[in-house]
């Protein structure tokens, strides 16, 4: 039996995954801006052709993990920092 993906998940992932849009994704992370929240969530809902649910959903989740991972980065980077003087 042969496992079918889903081709609308494959074209999110795909749009997701873009270097622009992972770009905006991080400015947003970065600031907390509503405006890039929204901007990135029109555009996510417009090129994957999804409801703007959907893709607040996604945008959201995406922020979240961005914060985290660069919240762990910048705690490696000043213990590093801290340990060479």
């Amino acid at each position: 039996m042969k496992i079918q993906s889903n081709p609308h998940s494959l074209r999110v992932r795909q749009f997701v995954a873009s270097e622009l849009f992972s770009l905006m994704l991080d400015v947003t992370a970065a600031y907390d801006s509503p405006g890039y929240r929204s901007y990135c969530v029109l555009v996510l809902a417009r090129h994957a052709r999804l409801s703007t649910c959907q893709a607040l959903l996604i945008v959201d989740r995406e922020i979240q993990r961005r914060k985290s991972a660069s919240a762990r980065s910048w705690t490696v980077f000043s213990a590093s920092v801290g340990g060479a003087a």
